[in-house]
């Protein structure tokens, strides 16, 4: 069933997409671990499962994009949801949530919804960070989750396409599935690929002779807002890593900055330019969840981190966007994780 009537959305947020729209270029077959491979697993649910959300909807430019799994067959994608629905899932509600844009994966998930009430599609804005698991409960289900709760716990299973394709792939097909596509991107690369890389291989390996020679750079897991930044390129990839953002170390102004958005520049010209709050409300009227991030930051500054939890610092996401949009330059996501 198709919900006409209303496209749900949340307050604040961000177009990424539009802003700083990336391409990605050949998917590499394959970079291989230097150890035996992980396996990806799908093993049955201990908490009963009442809804499935499948989310469609990547918010972010250095996300793997839905065609990596798709390619050309978006109607044989979702024969295999049918298929996975029937044998794991057959009674409880699913949730398709994707691009507004995407004219025809919502035409492909229409149809594969029909007329049954206990499918559901949801076309929505793609602004960041609408896929998270905390505001696409809440908008999709109408279900309060907190930042670090499994949603599992709460009957609620998401799975994006890959982890649908692996399913298939692994519990029906009854193939190993050892690797996963990982989307690499970002200021310090040649260009952006789409790689695939079995689990198990070290981040050095995946980012070999793709790096541009000369400089300093920074290496991101799962991108440079709500990802972890590592020094340690041992690290090995696990089914968790959706992506690695490669951005070059910044330590001058760049003059006229929004007409070179695509350089992603924002997480690494620091240097110099932090300043003190000016009361601006921008991270207020961005944060998604409707907190006001400043008041961390003063209480940071009061040495009084522990007042930070009267403002419902437990709500919090961790989403960066109140420190990508402050003027002064402040590590507002740094301040409220110290202050949890």
């Amino acid at each position: 069933m198709l919900r006409k009537k209303e496209i749900p959305g949340f307050k604040g947020g961000f177009n990424l997409l539009d802003t700083y729209p990336l391409r990605f270029f050949n998917i590499i077959e394959k970079v291989s671990s230097d150890t035996t491979p992980g396996i990806f697993e799908f093993p049955p649910a201990t908490q009963k499962i009442e809804h499935v959300v499948v989310n469609l909807c990547p918010t972010e430019p250095w996300a793997l994009p839905n065609w990596a799994i798709f390619g050309h067959r978006v109607n044989v994608f979702f024969n295999k949801l049918k298929e996975i629905r029937d044998r794991f899932f057959p009674a409880v509600q699913y949730c398709i949530a994707l691009n507004n844009k995407d004219i025809e994966t919502i035409a492909a998930a229409r149809n594969f919804a029909g007329s049954e009430e206990r499918v559901r599609v949801f076309p929505l804005d793609a602004k960041y960070p609408q896929d998270d698991s905390v505001v696409l409960s809440k908008v999709v289900l109408g279900v309060d989750i907190n930042f670090g709760q499994e949603a599992m716990s709460r009957g609620i299973f998401i799975m994006d396409a890959q982890t649908v394709s692996a399913i298939y792939d692994s519990c029906i097909s009854g193939n190993k599935v050892d690797s996963r596509f990982i989307a690499v991107s970002g200021t310090g690369l040649k260009e952006n690929e789409l790689v695939q890389v079995q689990l198990g291989t070290p981040v050095e390996k995946v980012l070999s002779d793709r790096v541009i020679e000369g400089g300093k750079y920074r290496v991101f897991l799962n991108g440079p807002l709500r990802g972890k930044e590592i020094t340690d390129l041992s690290y090995r990839v696990n089914w968790t890593i959706n992506n690695i953002v490669v951005l070059r170390e910044q330590d001058y102004k760049v003059m006229f900055p929004l007409f070179k958005s695509e350089e992603l520049m924002f997480t690494t010209n620091v240097h110099g330019e932090v300043r003190r709050c000016v009361y601006c409300n921008f991270c207020d009227n961005i944060c998604p969840v409707d907190l006001e991030p400043a008041l961390y930051y003063h209480s940071y500054q009061r040495g009084e981190r522990h007042k930070a939890r009267l403002y419902n610092l437990e709500r919090c996401i961790e989403c960066g966007l109140c420190s990508f949009v402050c003027p002064s330059k402040l590590e507002l996501l740094k301040i409220i994780r110290e202050c949890k």
